[in-house]
């Protein structure tokens, strides 16, 4: 397991960079027993698997967060599809394609984060 952590710490950081450590490290503080589970079975196992492409992970991933309504993990997956070559016009063309699926509400809530993101890494 502790492979499969080390492992996933890596490719976690490989694809978000100072924004996806800023973004771990209260949870490595506080609940580090969910680190450890999220960098060993996420990112050091499915992740890193290679059935899809990892920006097909990362259209997965942004889809299903903004369809539950879960907007604190979004900035990272955002700069994750970043690093994987998507564009932000791509990222874009996911929102959009999302209205009619979740609302607009929810798409504008994740359009908000997407500019936040951008800016904090610019």
């Amino acid at each position: 397991m502790i492979d499969n952590i080390n492992s996933g710490l890596k490719h976690f950081s490989n694809l978000s960079g100072d924004y996806g450590a800023k973004a771990l490290a209260p949870i490595k503080e506080h609940f580090p027993e969910l680190a450890e589970y999220i960098m060993g079975n996420a990112y050091g196992d499915v992740f890193q698997r290679t059935t899809i492409a990892a920006d097909w992970k990362e259209i997965v991933v942004i889809s299903a967060l903004i369809s539950m309504g879960q907007f604190d993990q979004l900035g990272v997956h955002y700069v994750m599809a970043l690093s994987v070559g998507m564009t932000v016009d791509q990222i874009k063309g996911i929102l959009l394609h999302l209205v009619p699926c979740v609302g607009a509400p929810r798409v504008i809530t994740a359009f908000n984060v997407l500019l936040a993101t951008l800016e904090e890494i610019q």
